[in-house]
This record gives structure tokens, C-alpha cells and sequence, in this order.
């Protein structure tokens, strides 16, 4: 017998919402790591490990499900190591615009990587309007809109918005003013902050409809990127809002000191280019004590775990919740039906078992008639086959009357 559809998928992508979520399963995990995401944006960051005794457990259903409750005030971004070992800066960078290029709602075009540019860009220019290296004839008045209204004063599609018209026409001599005092406030390279302002400022002041702004941005984003490069992104992100790094696929590294070793290596470089970035960190006992225990100094091994969260077995509450979460399926009477053990208590075990646990649904009579060949019903009633008629003789005379 097949498992019924209901039951799928036993696998997800973080970022990309897959099975249903059932709020019991794991509800203490995600209560956790939500409390230590909800910080202050001037927060430093965490290293966050969130471990599982093997696969299956959920670690990626708890992800998604504090990357949704936290969306409005956090920036998720994936890293996904090529073949779960390696690294690749250029990548990261790409995905990472990628997800930040997204549409916003009703925003005409804009994405969230516009607003993150404006406020950049106000972020840039408040020191230079205080000092009055930038003139202005309401100083106070121009400081306020750039710490209040950043993403208004920098609407470079606006025909009233002088002070970023004014930006546009003299952003050869600005931007390098801008870039210093950008670098101050971050503790980021001059040269890698540089890049970023006046890649972001093209993008920025570029039409929303234009249809190659993205990719001209992601072209010249990953000509020779690095992990610091990576980093000072994300560096930059984090000035104005919280942003965390999640790895959740290192399956390619169990066995593989090496691999952890690449992986640790350039976690800790954008760590240390971006403080107050949140680096969260998913994977299973045995990856972590066969890969990265042994390849890594207990203190790198320590800021990887600052704040370690556990995912234990699911109690009944939880196992009925997790199947209530499938259309048509009474979670309490399944979880009669199934002889769990202790080892069976986690949540895509509780879904195979299930699958063959619980009966599948008949399909609808209607559904039926059409897959046996059965003939349609009308009102006169059902037709009366003669063994000394052919069908094909009747089907003719019946379509003729």
C-alpha cells in the first residue's frame, strides 16, 4: 500500500517553507533560540549551535519556524556549503543578494536591499551634515530626516527628494567621505566598505523596472569576493537591522576534520567582520563530534557554541500535534496504531511510521466510477447492456434518439 500523500514531505530547504508546521513539535527549541535572536540591533552577535542526536529531528522546521515569527525585525541568510564542506565566497554572496533583492509588497519595486542602501547612504551622511563639511541651510531639520525618515530623504525616484538628488550629481567626490565615515562606525576595511557603498548606490539609484540592476549588482558583486568581502556585507546589513547566518546543511562534512576545519574558518572571518551578526549553526551529534571536535582549538570550538540548544524526543503531545498537521489525519487515534520506542520519537520516524500505520483514504465514488471504466449515470438510470447488441452499435443509437 502507498503512503498517503498527506504525509510528505520528510525533507525541507530553510528559506523554503516545505511541510506544515505543527507548534507543539520542538516548542521549547524554538522559544529559545527566538528569546536569544531578540535582541537590541546594537547587540553583539552569538555563536548558536543547535544540535540533534541524528537526522530527522526537526532542526529545520524550528528554523523556519523562528525565521517566520521574527521576519519584520531579522534578516535570515542562508550559507550552503558546496557539497556540505566547501565554502564558497562568491556563492554566499550571491545567495545572500538574491534573498535580499526580493520585492517588497506593494513597494512599486523596491526590494529590501533598497532600503537597506538608504539607510546606508543616511547612515554615511549624517556626521558629514553635522560637521557642515556637507552645507544646509536647516541643519537640524536635515539630520532629522536622515536618523527618522532614511528611506523617504534617499528616494532617488522622487522628484522632491533633494537631498538625494543632491547625492546623485555629486557621488564621485561624496563617496569616498561617505565610505570613511561608514568605516568608522563598522570597524569594517576602508576598501571593502567602499565597494559595497558605491555597488549599493548604482543599484539604488538604478529604476526599480529596470530588468538588469540585479544582475549587473550580483556581476560585479562576486568578480574576486572573499570571506571579508562576504562579511562586510553582512556587516553593513546588521547596522540597522539583526541579522542571522544560518548553516543548516554540513552533512558533507561527518568524518571530514578538513571540511570543518574550511567551514569554522570562514565562519570565524565574518564573524569577526561583522560583530553583531548571529551565527547559527545546524547539525547533528555525529557530524559535530567526528568533524569539528577534533579539528578544531577548544576556543573556536566555544564560539561556535556560545548558546547550544538541544532538540530531545517527542512526547505524545507533540507526536499528536506533528500528525494533526496532516489534512485528514486524526493525530491521536494514529499514534494509537503505531508502536513507538523511545528510538522511534522524532519527527520524520513518527511520519514513516505513521505512513504505514494509518489506513489509506478511499477515493470518492465519482473517482471511482472513472477509474474502473464504470459508464456515467443519468437520469433515466443506468443503461442495460443486450448480449446480442455490440456496445459500439448502442453507443450509436443512443446518440442519434
Amino acid at each position: 500500500m502507498e503512503s498517503p500523500v498527506s504525509f510528505q514531505p520528510f525533507f525541507e530547504n530553510f528559506g523554503q517553507s516545505g511541510a506544515p508546521h505543527a507548534s507543539a513539535v520542538n516548542s521549547d527549541g524554538v522559544t529559545r533560540l527566538e528569546d536569544v535572536l531578540r535582541v537590541p540591533t546594537e547587540a553583539s552577535g552569538r555563536g548558536i549551535l543547535l544540535r540533534a542526536p541524528r537526522a530527522g529531528y526537526g532542526k529545520t522546521h524550528l528554523l523556519e519556524q523562528v525565521r517566520q515569527r521574527l521576519s519584520h525585525g531579522h534578516e535570515f541568510i542562508p550559507l550552503r556549503p558546496l557539497d556540505g564542506s566547501k565554502v564558497d565566497p562568491r556563492a554566499a554572496i550571491e545567495d545572500a543578494l538574491r534573498r535580499l533583492t526580493r520585492q517588497l509588497p506593494a513597494g512599486g519595486g523596491l526590494t529590501v536591499l533598497d532600503i537597506h542602501a538608504r539607510h546606508l547612504l543616511a547612515h554615511g551622511l549624517q556626521p558629514l551634515v553635522l560637521s557642515g563639511e556637507v552645507p544646509c541651510q536647516d541643519r537640524e531639520a536635515a539630520v532629522e530626516a536622515l536618523q527618522q525618515r532614511p528611506v523617504e530623504t534617499f528616494d532617488f525616484h522622487h522628484p522632491q527628494a533633494v537631498t538625494a538628488h543632491w547625492t546623485r550629481e555629486n557621488f564621485e567626490v561624496l563617496g569616498p567621505r561617505l565610505s570613511l565615515e561608514v568605516s568608522k562606525t563598522t570597524g569594517c576595511s576602508l576598501n571593502q566598505v567602499a565597494f559595497w557603498l558605491a555597488a549599493l548606490f548604482r543599484f539604488a539609484v538604478a529604476a526599480p523596472e529596470h530588468p538588469g540592476r540585479t544582475g549587473m549588482l550580483m556581476q560585479k558583486a562576486v568578480e574576486g569576493a572573499d570571506a571579508e568581502r562576504f562579511g562586510t556585507l553582512l556587516a553593513l546589513l546588521s547596522r540597522f537591522h539583526r541579522v542571522a547566518l544560518v548553516v543548516d546543511d554540513l552533512e558533507g562534512v561527518h568524518g571530514d576534520p578538513d571540511g570543518a576545519r574550511r567551514v569554522a574558518g570562514f565562519l570565524a572571518t565574518v564573524r569577526q567582520e561583522a560583530p553583531r551578526v548571529d551565527l547559527v549553526v545546524s547539525l547533528n551529534d555525529d557530524v559535530w563530534e567526528s568533524a569539528f571536535v577534533p579539528a578544531l582549538s577548544a576556543g573556536l570550538l566555544d564560539r561556535l557554541s556560545e548558546v547550544t540548544i538541544r532538540l530531545d524526543v517527542l512526547n505524545d503531545d507533540a507526536i499528536i500535534s506533528l500528525l494533526n498537521s496532516r489534512p485528514g489525519v486524526d493525530g491521536r487515534a494514529a499514534l494509537e496504531r503505531m508502536n513507538l520506542s523511545p528510538a522511534d520519537r522524532y519527527a520524520r520516524r513518527v511520519l514513516r511510521m505513521a505512513a504505514d500505520a494509518v489506513p489509506e483514504q478511499p477515493k470518492p465514488e465519482a473517482e471511482q466510477d472513472s477509474f474502473e471504466g464504470s459508464p456515467p449515470r443519468r437520469d433515466e438510470g443506468p443503461a442495460k447492456d443486450s448480449d446480442e447488441t455490440p456496445t459500439s452499435e448502442r453507443v450509436e443509437a443512443k446518440q442519434a434518439v
